[in-house]
C-alpha cells in the first residue's frame, strides 16, 4: 500500500534516463524550492497565486506545468530575457523526474 501511496503522489515514479543509466533525482522538496527561489525578487499579486501553485503541486510533473505561471510573473518583474533564463536553469532539477523529450529549453 505504501508504494502506491509514494506512485501516486510521485515520489516513487521510475527514473527516466534515455541512455539507461542511473539518474539520481532531487527530492521533490528541492525541486519545489528551486521554483519558488525563482520568484524571490517578483512581489507581484500574481507570483503569490504561482507560489501557492507550487506549494499545492503533489508531484515534479504537476511543478513542471507551473513554467508557463512563473515565466509571466518573472517576465513581468524583468523581462522576457530573464524568465526565460530563470525557467532555462530548471532543465537539470526535473532530470530524472520527467522524459528528456519534455525537458526543452524556452
Amino acid at each position: 500500500m505504501n508504494t502506491v501511496i509514494k506512485r501516486f503522489f510521485g515520489m516513487a515514479a521510475p527514473a527516466f534516463s534515455d541512455s539507461g543509466r542511473q539518474v539520481n533525482r532531487l527530492p521533490i522538496e528541492q525541486v519545489r524550492e528551486s521554483l519558488q527561489a525563482l520568484l524571490h525578487d517578483c512581489r507581484c499579486m500574481r507570483s503569490q497565486r504561482v507560489l501557492y501553485k507550487i506549494n499545492v503541486a503533489q508531484t515534479p510533473a504537476e511543478l513542471w506545468l507551473l513554467r508557463s505561471d512563473l515565466h509571466q510573473c518573472i517576465a513581468q518583474t524583468h523581462s522576457q530575457s530573464e524568465a526565460a533564463e530563470r525557467i532555462n536553469s530548471l532543465i537539470e532539477v526535473f532530470e530524472g523526474w520527467l522524459p528528456a523529450g519534455q525537458l526543452l529549453r524556452i
